[in-house]
């Protein structure tokens, strides 16, 4: 690794943010127009010596080629940061914030800067650590991060890196989505799917009278109103001006991304996003506000693929 980079990449990574960029949750599937930071985040269409050095980070780790290294942040830098965010269990969104920089950097003694701190204020958060938040990887920062790999049972060696910061932001947006848990968080029983069941095939509805393949899937609900959200979902969709825009994320093994639906109590809507806890028959509802995403809760509906 080259500390040199590193250093430099964490001085300019000035991410004033708590918890690591922690943003407002209503639903476990962290759809991709929840963004990872507040500012400075680093994402497609930004140049300079900052994406040069992720660019060199990326290649360290064999998700770049060396001879593209540019310090333009295009669509191939993009994909090799979704590579590395999936193949690390981390959240699937082609952005730059301190999960994934903090990741690909590896934090470790004698490291210092805001991704430290972020890391800091994760582990306060999940009461790992009690030491002074000061961007400075000392000590009981490190005893920190044993307990937390001790914890989560993976690699005990006192260096936060892909693995470890996966385990601790899975466990902060857990952490988080228990605070804010929605009035109906329950799974409808058996006899509340049969009597669902009864009633749709005894009471005609709007749904009826759509065409393809229907699903009976667990929807919850999203905004790209709350702090630090980049509003950008996975196809390019800015929900922050279009915040009345109908876009469901979806799993894409399930659900084509970009084909249009109709979800019961919600309407056609575009399968426009992607999250990355939602696999199998779950889906995301955007909302125009985070009221409306909390009343929305988590529900059981059926769902439409129309084309």
């Amino acid at each position: 690794m080259k500390k040199k980079s590193t250093s430099r990449l964490l001085q300019r990574m000035g991410l004033p943010l708590a918890a690591a960029g922690l943003f407002i949750l209503f639903s476990p599937e962290q759809s991709y127009a929840h963004s990872e930071g507040k500012n400075e985040l680093l994402q497609k269409g930004m140049e300079g010596s900052q994406i040069e050095e992720l660019q060199e980070k990326l290649a360290e780790r064999g998700y770049f080629v060396e001879e593209d290294i540019t310090g333009l942040f295009e669509e191939e830098t993009q994909n090799a940061i979704k590579q590395f965010q999936k193949e690390n269990d981390l959240l699937v969104d082609g952005l730059v914030g301190p999960q994934t920089l903090g990741a690909i950097t590896v934090l470790r003694i004698d490291d210092e800067g805001s991704l430290v701190k972020a890391l800091q204020e994760t582990l306060s958060e999940l009461d790992y650590f009690d030491g002074d938040v000061n961007g400075q990887y000392n000590k009981e920062t490190k005893e920190a991060v044993l307990a937390a790999q001790k914890e989560f049972e993976i690699g005990i060696d006192g260096i936060a890196g892909p693995e470890t910061f996966s385990a601790i932001y899975n466990a902060i947006y857990k952490s988080e989505l228990e605070a804010v848990a929605p009035t109906q968080t329950s799974q409808p029983n058996e006899s509340e799917v049969n009597e669902s069941n009864e009633q749709t095939e005894s009471e005609p509805s709007e749904q009826d009278e759509q065409e393809g393949q229907t699903l009976s899937v667990e929807a919850t609900a999203y905004t790209a109103e709350c702090e630090g959200c980049s509003g950008i979902t996975a196809t390019g969709i800015n929900l922050l001006e279009n915040r009345d825009k109908k876009v469901i994320a979806v799993d894409p093994t399930v659900i084509p991304l970009g084909s249009t639906v109709y979800v019961e109590g919600y309407g056609e809507a575009i399968a426009g996003d992607t999250g990355g806890a939602i696999k199998g028959n779950k889906i995301d509802l955007h909302m125009p506000t985070k009221d409306e995403a909390i009343q929305f809760g988590r529900q059981q509906v059926q769902i439409t693929i129309l084309d």
